[in-house]
């Protein structure tokens, strides 16, 4: 114990006398006198070279965005006109002999699909199948005028389709509508009329009653789409991240197999309401399964079968070697409608077949909102989410050929083609993932290819629909079954996500589970306010983290992750990589007392026991001292001791050596530079995006807080945005001068400011430090030799 209080002394007698030795040249500045490197302060940085400016407010921005619209010149209108049909500029770039036998041959390849997918996803949403046609061919004809992607292809998708048939479906519990009333349903080749009672295979009235409200969804939702677009609020699909929509469309692609598990069987079910409608679903199939069609089993086998081989045995794996894939879904209709008409399914074994298709386009027709407004808040979701997987469908394309699409136009081009295609019966539509593919790989240079498709859907409406009548409804089960496939690969995904971020494993997890159970709209709705809810909580168990100085690289980590860090006596340097607001402050202020170590109510107790905050000070470095001689202790019975004869601290003897302080060969241990009573805290702020009212008073508070008991804050790395709301709430007013444009100038400012015991024992403990790391060095390469 003698021997440790001698060690004491001899070194404090050493910090006092001022025998130590300075490296760095602010070192040599804070030791010598000399004049320090220039620092700037933030608050005098910004009012040197920061431009004027004056924030107007949003009344001035949106009357100056007005009348920068009306007041157009020729040239604006001009502009304005060729972004809003970019068609134009696509096809002036057009090189006939190059792009247009790649147009034709994609164009046709995707109009082979478009027939048997746009009866397959109308028979999903709950209309006569000729409506998916028509959906493949108006929208489609708008979408190449408007839209700026030149690779997607529109028309019916599986999850548009299932929403609509959510709502169309509800007419069939609704009581007052009529069901088997003879009602003309008017195309361009004369009336066709729906059949009176007992009559079967033919549209009805409630099928009529059905798409005059598909129709009707159809236009709101173009209006929606219209009016985003045109209001610039294209960024609304960036609160749909990756996991919630791969999560979204898992879960939806459940409900789309559900729906179809009854034609698969063969059994008549009613389609039950949103709810729990995947459980009730399966219920009612679990206690009609004795009713089950064998037929009709036998033959959705077989074309799942034949789908599936031909799909991903085949034009997958040979996707290279094969210009334009197979087009087995096509193949398999021709087939199935030829067996079943031929074979008589339907009279022989009760096959139910698709039934009367009317040849002729449909008569333009204004949409009837006499039930459509009563679904206002579906079609904001349908909306929503058609745009979705079309735009980032268009901006993966864009991304691969090198060119830029709008995503403000986009909305614009899907809400004029819905609006358009809602006076011809149509549903709303959106892009393809699996037609798009396809008609890229095909060759499709620009959006002519959905007019060659479009004429291909075109000739079978006119003519070749009504060959149709016998298509058995299971082989189009079969080929949305098949279709899904995709959809379910993305449960392969789960793995590596969690291992990339719990967080999107937990979003992706709630929002298929939510619109598994509770359905495809409300679990949207839950999936992007969960979405929101993680991002509070990551910012509310942010840490804070000590920060110390990496020399080679002249920057401040994380001490636990990053080596060859010291730090500096008397100072701390807090990071928060959260931006600090209202809910995470009281955790923001927690954080810092308890890393700094210095909790100011506790302080204050001690400043009062001792009588003088000076006394604080005093036995506060008497702590220090004492740990700093702990370690020559520890070697006091050590036989060998290493020597370095450059330092003179050691051979006069003042100071302990470097393998006095690393024990077994050891680096020595950066917390000795903890030490010393703690005079200074430096905030790095650079992680703080952005600072509310409540976090410029935490500020505030903490400033003042650690005031009271002679310990200075400071600030660095403060952007512009938070830098603005402090001197809202009047912090600049207050602390402006404590405030730095960078940590390394913050801690310069903090060593200059210190108490002169505490820099000469910094400027000790430095030396200590460096001296260990060398003799360490130098012990390494020792052994290795």
């Amino acid at each position: 114990m003698s021997d440790s209080n001698g060690d004491i002394k001899t070194v404090q007698q050493t910090v006092q006398n001022g025998d130590v030795e300075t490296g760095s040249i602010a070192e040599t500045s804070i030791s010598n006198g000399n004049e320090p490197p220039k620092l700037y302060q933030a608050n005098t940085f910004r009012k040197e070279y920061r431009q004027p400016h004056s924030e107007d407010s949003i009344k001035d921005s949106c009357c100056d965005h007005f009348n920068s619209m009306c007041n157009c010149s020729s040239e604006q209108l001009k502009k304005g006109f060729f972004k809003t049909v970019p068609s134009i500029n696509i096809m002036k770039k057009y090189k006939i002999r190059t792009d247009l036998p790649n147009d034709i041959i994609a164009g046709f390849t995707v109009g082979v699909m478009q027939l048997p997918q746009g009866m397959a996803y109308a028979m999903l949403a709950d209309l006569p199948p000729i409506v998916g046609l028509y959906v493949a061919f108006f929208p489609v004809l708008l979408y190449y005028i408007f839209g700026t992607s030149k690779h997607i292809s529109m028309g019916t998708v599986a999850v548009v389709s299932l929403m609509t048939g959510s709502i169309v479906s509800q007419l069939d519990e609704k009581p007052g509508v009529v069901k088997l009333t003879v009602e003309p349903y008017n195309v361009t080749g004369g009336n066709y009329s729906t059949p009176s009672p007992g009559t079967p295979n033919l549209i009805s009235a409630l099928d009529v009653e059905k798409m005059a409200l598909a129709a009707s969804v159809c236009f709101l939702v173009g209006v929606i789409q219209t009016l985003f677009g045109v209001f610039r609020l294209g960024f609304v699909t960036t609160y749909m991240s990756d996991p919630l929509v791969s999560g979204f469309t898992t879960g939806a692609a459940v409900h789309v197999f559900t729906s179809q598990v009854k034609y698969i069987f063969g059994l008549k079910i009613k389609r039950f309401p949103n709810l729990y409608q995947i459980f009730n679903t399966y219920k009612a199939i679990i206690e009609n399964i004795g009713d089950t069609n064998p037929a009709t089993i036998i033959m959705s086998a077989i074309c799942i079968v034949i789908l599936y081989i031909v799909k991903v045995q085949v034009n997958t794996r040979f996707k290279k070697h094969l210009k334009i894939p197979i087009p087995v879904e096509l193949v398999v209709v021709v087939i199935g409608t030829l067996a079943s008409h031929y074979g008589h399914f339907h009279d022989t074994y009760g096959m139910k077949t698709v039934g009367k298709v009317p040849a002729g386009l449909p008569l333009p027709k204004i949409p009837s909102f006499r039930d459509a407004t009563d679904n206002f808040s579906e079609a904001i979701i349908v909306a929503v989410v058609a745009f979705a997987q079309s735009v980032s469908l268009a901006a993966l394309m864009a991304k691969k050929h090198h060119y830029r699409i709008d995503s403000n136009q986009e909305f614009i081009a899907y809400g004029v083609s819905n609006i358009f295609g809602s006076f011809f019966s149509c549903y709303p539509a959106a892009a393809s993932v699996s037609r798009s593919s396809v008609q890229e790989s095909a060759g499709g240079k620009t959006q002519l290819t959905s007019v060659f498709s479009a004429a291909l859907v075109l000739v079978v409406i006119l003519v070749i629909g009504p060959l149709f009548e016998d298509l058995p409804n299971c082989v189009l089960s079969s080929i949305i079954v098949v279709a899904l496939r995709s959809m379910f690969m993305q449960l392969f995904q789960l793995r590596k996500l969690f291992h990339v971020s719990a967080y999107d494993f937990v979003i992706w997890i709630v929002t298929f589970v939510s619109v598994v159970v509770f359905y495809v709209d409300i679990g949207l709705w839950v999936g992007i306010g969960f979405s929101f809810v993680t991002v509070v909580v990551r910012t509310q168990v942010a840490k804070a983290r000590i920060l110390k100085k990496i020399d080679p690289v002249n920057a401040f980590a994380d001490e636990s992750k990053y080596i060859k860090t010291r730090g500096f006596s008397g100072i701390r340097i807090v990071g928060f990589n959260a931006p600090l607001y209202f809910a995470n402050g009281d955790l923001f202020l927690r954080q810092v007392y308890t890393l700094s170590d210095t909790k100011p109510e506790r302080v204050r107790k001690q400043i009062k026991r001792l009588g003088s905050i000076s006394e604080f000070r005093r036995q506060s470095s008497l702590k220090s001292l004492e740990s700093i001689s702990s370690f020559r202790s520890a070697r006091s019975d050590s036989s060998t001791r290493s020597s370095n004869p450059g330092s003179s601290l050691e051979e006069n003897g003042f100071l302990p050596t470097s393998n006095d302080l690393a024990p077994m060969g050891r680096p020595i241990d950066t917390s000795m530079a903890d030490c010393g009573y703690v005079h200074h805290i430096i905030l790095d702020c650079s992680s703080m995006c952005f600072i509310d009212t409540v976090g410029g008073k935490i500020l505030k508070q903490l400033c003042d807080d650690y005031k009271s008991i002679h310990v200075t804050v400071l600030l660095a790395c403060i952007c512009d945005q938070a830098w603005s709301v402090l001197e809202k709430t009047k912090f600049v007013e207050k602390y402006g001068d404590n405030t730095y444009m960078t940590v390394e100038d913050a801690v310069t400012a903090a060593r200059l400011a210190s108490p002169a015991e505490e820099r000469k024992l910094q400027i000790y403990l430095e030396t200590i430090m460096e001296e260990s790391e060398i003799n360490t060095e130098t012990q390494l390469i020792s052994d290795n030799t």
